[in-house]
């Protein structure tokens, strides 16, 4: 039976999210799921218990939410944290482990060794980038899994009706992700401090993201300008995409990150980006003043830098924009759903093939 034959037989099949808040990850295998529905029987199961947007939206998709596993053709695990659960899963029915986490998964490898046990039972790895590769090497090296980089483009904004802006009195800078260390917030609120008071007093920055943790200094500083920092919370997707929309600049300070989905929402929607020179970024294409104004991890001064070049030189915005969406339209001409529903047509095909004993 070939793979596409394959690919056309229906089946269980079972995402297993890691949670129910709005993260790249979750947004992505919420895309994935509108896809599959289509052809198969999907349900969604999430590692930790909890409500959110994204459990929303499946529940709107008429994805079952289920709590425990009784039968399933195959399992698309999100996120290294489910590392765990494929090592168990792994052994009785094809699993593919779809990873979105570069150093941060490193680390967490570290800190739980039992997430290791999903290099050994995974039939397939599926990463973003080829620095993902990189990263885990040393996990992967003797893994018997299949492992395909299959970068994840949103191009949810062009299937919809034009978004409509936010209202806004300010210049505005955009903030979108879940507020703990590794997003780095703060080095935002200290950039902003930072610049001359005239264009300070102009300027609003707007937090989207569940609240986890943040320097208590930092924390305070925020506060005592509730007009200029402004906590949102999570917000539905068309509330988001509203607020990225009117932003005048969208900053992403983080210290790891692999291919985050808000990136190329800022770039679908014409809104330059301040970012954090990571290395990953290299392999997606990004690069400091031609698509996106880069600061080295935990630079305040030359981030603060930037957003004063991005709110006063429109020449800058401009060039900066531009050279964005070029990159990601010539991305957006690979359709990744379709690549994906292959992996599975190929993955179900060697379980079959396993159960012979080949």
């Amino acid at each position: 039976m070939g793979a596409g034959q394959r690919l056309r037989m229906w089946m269980k099949i079972l995402l297993l999210n890691d949670e129910f808040y709005t993260t790249g990850a979750s947004i992505a295998m919420l895309r994935l799921a509108e896809r599959l529905v289509q052809q198969h029987e999907v349900s969604v199961m999430s590692r930790l218990p909890g409500e959110g947007e994204i459990k929303k939206q499946f529940q709107a998709l008429g994805v079952p939410i289920v709590e425990n596993v009784h039968e399933a053709d195959l399992v698309v695990a999100n996120t290294l944290m489910c590392g765990a659960h494929v090592g168990q899963a792994g052994v009785k029915c094809p699993v593919i482990w779809w990873i979105h986490e570069t150093e941060i998964g490193r680390d967490m490898l570290l800190l739980f060794p039992q997430l290791a046990a999903g290099f050994k039972h995974a039939m397939q790895i599926v990463f973003q980038t080829e620095y993902q590769k990189k990263v885990y090497g040393s996990f992967l090296f003797d893994s018997p899994a299949d492992v395909q980089v299959l970068p994840f483009w949103n191009d949810a904004i062009y299937k919809r009706d034009a978004v409509e802006q936010a209202p806004k009195q300010k210049k505005r800078i955009v903030c979108i992700g879940t507020i703990e260390p590794r997003k780095r917030i703060e080095d935002t609120i200290q950039a902003v401090d930072l610049l001359d008071k005239e264009i300070k007093d102009q300027v609003e920055v707007i937090f989207i993201g569940k609240y986890l943790e943040m320097k208590s200094g930092i924390k305070t500083l925020a506060q005592a300008h509730p007009e200029r920092y402004r906590f949102m919370g999570e917000q539905s997707n068309d509330a988001t995409l509203a607020y990225l929309a009117s932003a005048d600049a969208f900053v992403l300070a983080s210290g790891s990150e692999s291919q985050p989905l808000t990136i190329w929402e800022a770039f679908e929607l014409g809104v330059p980006v301040c970012l954090s020179d990571l290395e990953t970024y290299r392999h997606i294409g990004l690069y400091h003043g031609r698509n996106a104004l880069m600061h080295p991890v935990g630079n305040v001064e030359m981030l603060s830098l930037n957003l004063h070049m991005l709110l006063t030189s429109n020449t800058v915005r401009a060039s900066i924009v531009t050279a964005a969406k070029s990159l990601l339209l010539k991305h957006l001409s690979h359709d990744w759903c379709e690549e994906f529903e292959r992996i599975i047509g190929r993955v179900a095909t060697r379980w079959e093939i396993k159960k012979l004993g080949y």
